[in-house]
C-alpha cells in the first residue's frame, strides 16, 4: 500500500500515545501492522530496538511535556525509525488561547490552572521553534497551522475554544 508518495512502508507503523485507539483501528483496518503506545506510557521509553518502525504517527501525544521532555521524546522517536521512516505528529501552536497561562514551566510551556487538563504541561511553537526542535533529527515536508476546536476529541476537552495546532509531516533525516 503506497501512503506517502512513491515509498512503500516496509515494518510496522508506530503510534505514540494511542488514546481511545480510532486511528490503531482505522490503520489496522488499511492492513498496516501497527504497535501502539498508551496515553500513560512516557514517550521517552519507546518500545522496540534501533530502526524498529517504519513510521510513526502522534496526534497528541507530543503536546504534552515541557520543551525539554519533548525534545528527549523526539530523540527517542529518532532511534526506533528506520532512515527516511515518515512522521505525523501533532504540536501545540502559540498562537493558541491557552499559551502562556497557568503555570509556566519553561518560556513555552504551560499548564492550565483549572478545567479538564489541569496541571498537565503543553509546549506551545511558532514555525520557527517547530523548525529548531526537529532540525537535525526530522526533516520537515509539511508545516500546517489550524484551529482545532472543531475536530480535536471531546474525550479530552471539556468545550475547546481557542485552540491550535501545528500539524507536522516529516521523515527522519
Amino acid at each position: 500500500m503506497d501512503i506517502y508518495g512513491e515509498r512503500k512502508l516496509a515494518g510496522p507503523v508506530l503510534e505514540v500515545a494511542a488514546g481511545s485507539g480510532r486511528n490503531t483501528r482505522v490503520l489496522r483496518e488499511s492492513g498496516f501492522t501497527v504497535v501502539s503506545t498508551n496515553d500513560n506510557e512516557p514517550y521517552t521509553q519507546l518500545p522496540g530496538g534501533r530502526n524498529a518502525y517504519a513510521a510513526a504517527l502522534s496526534t497528541h501525544g507530543y503536546l504534552h511535556g515541557t520543551v525539554a521532555k519533548l525534545r528527549m521524546g523526539l530523540a527517542e522517536l529518532r532511534r526506533v525509525l528506520a532512515d527516511r521512516a515518515p512522521v505525523a505528529i501533532t504540536l501545540g501552536s502559540i498562537e493558541d488561547a491557552r499559551f502562556g497561562f497557568g503555570e509556566q514551566f519553561d518560556d513555552n510551556t504551560f499548564s492550565p490552572g483549572d478545567g479538564d487538563e489541569i496541571g498537565i504541561p503543553h509546549a506551545y511553537f511558532d514555525r520557527d521553534g517547530v523548525t529548531e526542535l526537529l532540525r537535525g533529527s526530522f526533516a520537515i515536508e509539511s508545516l500546517v497551522e489550524m484551529d482545532v476546536d472543531t475536530i480535536v476529541g471531546r474525550w479530552a476537552h471539556e468545550a475547546p475554544q481557542g485552540m491550535r495546532h501545528w500539524f507536522v509531516l516529516a521523515q527522519k533525516s
